[in-house]
């Protein structure tokens, strides 16, 4: 009994491991077929040069943000060369006989670089004087870097915080291709979270594709959904491999699903079949992959319009018996005359099978009756009783 218990805990454990690693996956996919779909089909025709221009735009944007970091990354390298050359140059100057008022216009302007003997209004040195020069000349080096530095990362920020269609070369591209840097700019902010999703291979996909991708996913949360409510509701208990199978099921019954969608053969709500709703698409696959055995039954049914079958044509012998009474003959008889067992004549007689249309034509024959009167193509299930009226007293 214990072993059971811990055996029915296993199995839940393991299923709920399987749903939660299933849903994960699904639900990425999902979200990336139905995001880069609803994005395409909202652009309508532009949409491949929309998304292209959108591409362009990141590219520069992200190099642009390199840029950035990478100025940033050396002002800050040269402000910390720059704070010890100053450093050196007040110390040398401090000991030289400089006041900090001074040296302090030579730092604020790093134009301006008097000798050691204009400051001092003395005669100096000429070691002196040549390794004050060479202070001046480093501080003034690393200030003029630095404001390079600035205005180039000055720059770049500009392009990181600008609309995505504000770039030179974005507005000439869009111009090209006949696009308004609004709906660059409208189409920009979801592509680029798709993208940086890891959505890019999407964007490349044609349309049919991305829909049939989403049909399968969504077929198989479908049948994820029906798996997790029978594990929360307790009801019923499976084999593990109808948990491993069943969402499989669900993506191939979405699957023909859809294409029954896209050739017709099914009844719609939401436009024609060469043109469906991505939404109508997903609804229509999670119901496929929930009710798997509805949506095989309705399969079957729009399969059966088009493949006739024997089993399409057989009947019932819903007046065989009284037949075979009214004429003498027995169901031995019968089928020794028709060449069939007697146990399917007797199948037939008691209506718990029907009656194939090469033994139709065989039994009418042999009773001499129209096939009408012997045989419907109701079956007792459906046959609904007419309730009798009693007579008015």
């Amino acid at each position: 009994m214990e072993t059971d218990h811990v055996r029915s805990i296993s199995r839940t454990a393991g299923s709920m491991i399987w749903l939660s690693l299933l849903y994960g996956g699904l639900l990425y996919i999902a979200v990336g077929a139905l995001g880069v779909s609803e994005l395409t089909k909202r652009l309508g025709a532009k949409a491949a040069a929309v998304v292209h221009i959108v591409t362009v735009a990141k590219d520069i944007r992200e190099e642009a943000h390199h840029s950035l970091t990478r100025d940033e990354q050396q002002i800050q390298a040269l402000n910390a060369q720059l704070a010890t050359a100053i450093h050196e140059l007040r110390d040398f100057g401090i000991a030289n006989g400089l006041s900090l008022q001074d040296i302090q216009p030579i730092i604020d302007i790093y134009t301006l670089a008097p000798t050691i003997s204009e400051l001092l209004k003395k005669p100096t040195l000429p070691e002196t004087e040549k390794t004050w020069a060479a202070l001046e000349a480093k501080v003034m080096a690393l200030q003029m870097d630095l404001a390079k530095l600035n205005a180039s990362a000055e720059k770049h920020r500009a392009v990181v915080r600008a609309s995505w269609s504000a770039n030179p070369d974005i507005v000439e591209e869009a111009k090209r291709a006949d696009i308004s840097s609004a709906e660059v700019d409208v189409a920009a902010s979801s592509a680029n979270a798709l993208h940086r999703l890891g959505f890019n291979v999407l964007f490349s996909l044609p349309s049919n594709i991305l829909t049939l991708i989403l049909a399968l996913s969504m077929g198989a949360l479908g049948s994820s959904l029906h798996i997790t409510k029978m594990l929360l509701d307790g009801t019923e208990t499976r084999q593990l491999s109808y948990y491993l199978i069943r969402p499989f099921q669900g993506m191939i019954t979405a699957l023909v699903v859809f294409v029954l969608l896209k050739a017709g053969q099914l009844t719609i709500s939401s436009g024609d079949g060469d043109n469906l709703n991505i939404f109508f698409v997903s609804f229509a696959s999670i119901a496929a992959g929930l009710l798997a055995e509805e949506a095989y039954r309705m399969i079957k049914k729009a399969g059966a319009g088009i493949i006739k079958t024997e089993d399409e044509d057989a009947r019932w012998a819903f007046k065989l018996k009284g037949a075979l009474e009214a004429s003498g003959t027995d169901a031995i008889t019968l089928a020794k005359g028709i060449g069939v067992s007697v146990a399917e004549v007797t199948s037939w007689i008691n209506e718990s099978q029907a009656v194939p249309p090469q033994q139709q034509h065989l039994i009418a024959a042999w009773l001499h009756l129209p096939e009408r009167e012997l045989f419907t193509a109701q079956s007792p299930d459906e046959a609904v009783s007419v309730p009798t009226v009693p007579a008015a007293a």
